[in-house]
């Protein structure tokens, strides 16, 4: 099985959230080729929020925050901004791009090493009130996997965030196109 069959089964995503993405040039407004597993991801689940809690961020979606464009550009001034307030910070900014978003304010991160193979990426978290970095060995549907099945724990993340049947709430996503 694969980490997408794993979260197919664990967290249905809901009815006719399919959405389609033209890549391509979102990839060229964005400057970097993204992984397999998020491209999937997006199509197959839509805007939307696992646990009530975290929120994968969108080629397109109708909350600014959860953008994936805007939220890239605003990470990278945050970050610059932390290292130049003396902020320690285990990653250079340029090998930072952000993927999702919890309702706390904590942001999830590829590790885009190396740049040219996206697919071989790692995810990062950061607490919005903590200097933690808890890094997880694997892309973001496997990331998925292991945090809402209860396999790994990122202790960042409030301890109700794990449900024994976690969920998947869309909302509409204008401008993509429903498959």
């Amino acid at each position: 099985m694969t980490a997408q069959d794993d979260l197919l089964q664990l967290v249905p995503p809901p009815e006719g959230a399919e959405v389609e993405v033209d890549w391509p040039r979102f990839e060229e407004a964005l400057g970097v080729v993204l992984p397999d597993d998020y491209k999937w991801l997006v199509e197959r689940y839509g805007p939307g929020s696992f646990n009530s809690f975290l929120y994968i961020l969108q080629p397109v979606s109708p909350f600014h925050p959860t953008r994936l464009v805007e939220s890239a550009d605003r990470a990278a001034e945050i970050l610059d901004e932390l290292r130049e307030n003396g902020e320690k910070i285990p990653y250079e900014t340029d090998e930072l791009l952000p993927v999702g978003k919890t309702d706390n304010g904590d942001t999830l991160y590829w590790v885009t090493r190396p740049e040219v193979q996206p697919n071989s990426w790692t995810v990062v978290a950061n607490g919005a009130r903590n200097t933690e970095w808890p890094h997880f060995d694997g892309g973001i549907v496997a990331f998925l996997v292991a945090v809402l099945s209860g396999a790994h724990r990122v202790e960042i993340f409030p301890r109700d965030f794990q449900k024994a049947q976690p969920v998947f709430e869309g909302y509409p996503s204008p401008g993509a196109r429903r498959r």
